[in-house]
């Protein structure tokens, strides 16, 4: 299950491991994350990074390759994640992109870099010819983030997601390959 993609110097991206749970506690026990992410729970224990393990294994085990990302700091070991909900059948032109990142690491252009290059790769490796990103209205630096790395916006999903009660909008946004 070994595979690296290179994003700089600093940066690289790899399957989740074992000794991530700590990192993944740590980081995810965010409110903003929570906030602006569909699954991941608040507060977020050692049972729900066993969860997120077991998880990434078994969509390798279905697909065949990573579906998941660690983002990886060579200093700071894991300090985010990139994902992707995978479709099929005539659905399996387009798959959806999720991604978090610990908020000291926010702001410095990583998740550009790192989602720009991953969906490259994906375009590369995968027959795909959209990728989408939804992004709650709330949260207008995630969309941002994809504009700068090459996603169109296309409109808004209205009452996309059902959270605690509450209806959210989402921005949808779209890269397609050229």
């Amino acid at each position: 299950m070994e595979e690296t993609i290179i994003i700089n110097d600093l940066i690289a991206l790899t399957e989740f491991r074992e000794e991530d749970k700590s990192n993944l506690v740590r980081y995810l026990n965010d409110p903003v994350i929570y906030q602006n992410t569909l699954t991941i729970p608040y507060p977020y224990v050692e049972a729900d990074a066993d969860k997120w393990l077991a998880l990434t294994k078994s969509n390798f085990e279905k697909h065949g390759r990573l579906t998941n990302w660690a983002i990886r700091h060579k200093e700071f070991g894991l300090i985010g994640g990139i994902g992707s909900f995978v479709h099929t059948g005539i659905e399996g032109h387009r798959d959806e992109i999720g991604y978090w990142l610990a908020a000291p690491f926010r702001g410095q252009g990583i998740m550009t870099e790192v989602v720009k290059k991953l969906t490259d790769y994906w375009f590369e490796t995968r027959p795909l010819v959209r990728i989408e990103g939804l992004v709650f209205t709330h949260n207008p630096a995630s969309a941002r983030l994809l504009e700068k790395a090459g996603f169109q916006r296309e409109g808004i999903a209205r009452k996309f997601a059902l959270k605690n009660g509450e209806y959210f909008d989402a921005i949808i946004l779209a890269k397609i390959k050229a």
